[in-house]
């Protein structure tokens, strides 16, 4: 008999959970977050760290999903198609009542069939192209925030590095789309006293190893606008680890490698100067709970980056006979990002 009692407890008590676990699923909102690159990459980390940090700050609980296209490197069209497919699927099988994309390639990939779609509101983040680019001027049902090179930080980099005298800097990077979109931003800017020489991009490591030659012998610094997709061969599909990418271009660059790329120090680069993945994602979870509050996406207008993260490699830049005042390395520390 006592058998008999526990059990039926026991079969209530798993059904009572069963039941909240269900209510739990059918009444709390739902957020898919969509990451256009892997869950290792630093950059995503950072984004996805902040983003659920600020998220718990929402009164009510969320249910949240994550998914990750994947798409770093030199991805192939058939690749990219792929991870687009797999990404609106999980749009359709989650059905968010928000959904989040990070970064220029779900944008792209993902979101033009889901703008002005009734229900689901989209928040994007970590987006270098403007907003009409990918229809999100004119959509109803979108907001985020830009991410925007801090431009005005490097001109001061380069008068630091400079030490009042006018730098001439070159522009290199690989030929993804990516690297293609901080173009514009550099080239409206007003760099005087300093020069900027039109950008350049290739997509092989062999062409990038004569351009790093040939520019370094025309300027100071080279901005690198991207380097993670370039071929070992040209013409192939092989791309080269962006260590190895870092390691050659610090090596034998007589000009000063300069990125805005976060991992651009852990890869072997001497000075970045990084819009914040942090602000970033910050805002992005803070406009994500301003819509489950029931705020149209009308009413929150598209932010744009302002907070950078300076990182700094001590050495390299000393072995070329640069130096920085001390707030930059006090910068860096504070940031983590001293190496």
């Amino acid at each position: 008999m006592k058998k008999s009692v526990a059990a039926l407890l026991v079969s209530i008590f798993l059904l009572l959970l069963l039941l909240l676990v269900v209510a739990f699923n059918v009444t709390s909102p739902r957020v898919l977050v969509i990451h256009s690159y892997d869950e290792e990459f630093g950059w995503t980390q950072a984004l996805e760290r902040s983003y659920r940090r600020e998220l718990k700050n929402y009164p009510r609980a969320v249910l949240t999903r994550w998914h990750y296209m994947r798409l770093g490197g030199a991805p192939s069209e058939q690749h990219m198609e792929t991870a687009a497919a797999s990404a609106l699927r999980a749009v359709e099988a989650f059905e968010p009542d928000v959904l989040v994309v990070f970064d220029d390639m779900a944008a792209k990939l993902v979101t033009p069939a889901l703008l002005n779609r009734p229900g689901l509101r989209i928040v994007f983040a970590g987006i270098n192209a403007d907003a009409a680019s990918y229809g999100f001027d004119t959509a109803n049902n979108t907001t985020g925030i830009l991410e925007r090179i801090p431009v005005a930080a490097l001109q001061d980099a380069l008068t630091q590095l400079g030490r009042g005298r006018p730098l001439t800097m070159a522009c290199l990077g690989d030929a993804r789309a990516q690297a293609l979109l901080e173009v514009p931003q550099l080239v409206a800017h007003d760099w005087s006293p300093h020069t900027l020489l039109p950008c350049e991009q290739v997509d092989n490591y062999p062409g990038w190893q004569q351009r790093v030659a040939e520019l370094g012998q025309q300027a100071d610094v080279l901005f690198i606008t991207g380097y993670q997709g370039l071929h070992r061969e040209p013409g192939g599909r092989k791309s080269v680890p962006s260590a190895e990418v870092m390691a050659w271009t610090e090596s034998h660059s007589k000009a000063l490698p300069l990125a805005t790329k976060n991992g651009f120090v852990p890869d072997g680069g001497s000075l970045a100067i990084a819009s914040s993945a942090q602000e970033q994602g910050q805002a992005a979870a803070r406009l994500t709970a301003a819509l489950l509050q029931g705020r149209s996406p009308s009413d929150l207008p598209v932010l744009q980056g302002q907070a950078f993260v300076v990182a700094l490699q001590t050495e390299r830049l000393a072995r070329r006979g640069y130096r920085l005042p001390a707030v930059y390395e006090a910068a860096a520390r504070a940031a983590g990002t001293l190496n």
